[in-house]
């Protein structure tokens, strides 16, 4: 099996909090194996009515995608997993893969929208209007301003 992932660049959320959004849909029989690697990021992660945060990862690890099976997620630039977290240390939340309604509020509302969304691109929209909505509220450390961050 394989999968389809492609890449969007934001439309509607500030691009100094979010990379892109996407999607990945598996196709073809059996399970596809597809290799994560760390890059400072999190991800707001849509999959079978699910939201999880995708904390920043420290090393590499392998995620399963089954036949048919459907993602939609919001790349979070580093150190703007605040937007979901609020003062919660993002540390917490690194190396780790969490429901989204432990950590953030008004997941009820957005789990609603993805739902009646009609495809993984239109649930990739309704999650980056949904970050878009907090970035009009949120005021980034100090530490963290555009231009300082460093993947590598």
């Amino acid at each position: 099996m394989t999968s389809v992932y492609a890449e969007q660049r934001p439309r509607w959320a500030p691009g100094r909090f979010v990379a892109c959004t996407w999607t990945q849909v598996g196709v073809g029989a059996g399970a596809h194996r597809q290799l994560v690697v760390p890059d400072g990021c999190s991800d707001l992660i849509w999959h079978e009515g699910s939201l999880r945060l995708v904390g920043p990862d420290r090393g590499p690890w392998v995620a399963s995608l089954e036949a048919g099976s459907a993602f939609a997620g919001v790349r979070l630039r580093p150190g703007a997993a605040r937007l979901l977290v609020g003062r919660m240390p993002v540390d917490e939340v690194r190396d780790v893969q969490v429901p989204l309604e432990l950590v953030a509020s008004g997941v009820v509302p957005l789990k609603e929208s993805a739902a009646a969304a009609d495809s993984p691109e239109a649930v990739a929209g309704v999650l980056e209007r949904f970050v878009a909505g907090l970035a009009a509220r949120y005021e980034p450390d100090a530490g963290l301003r555009p231009g300082t961050w460093c993947i590598g």
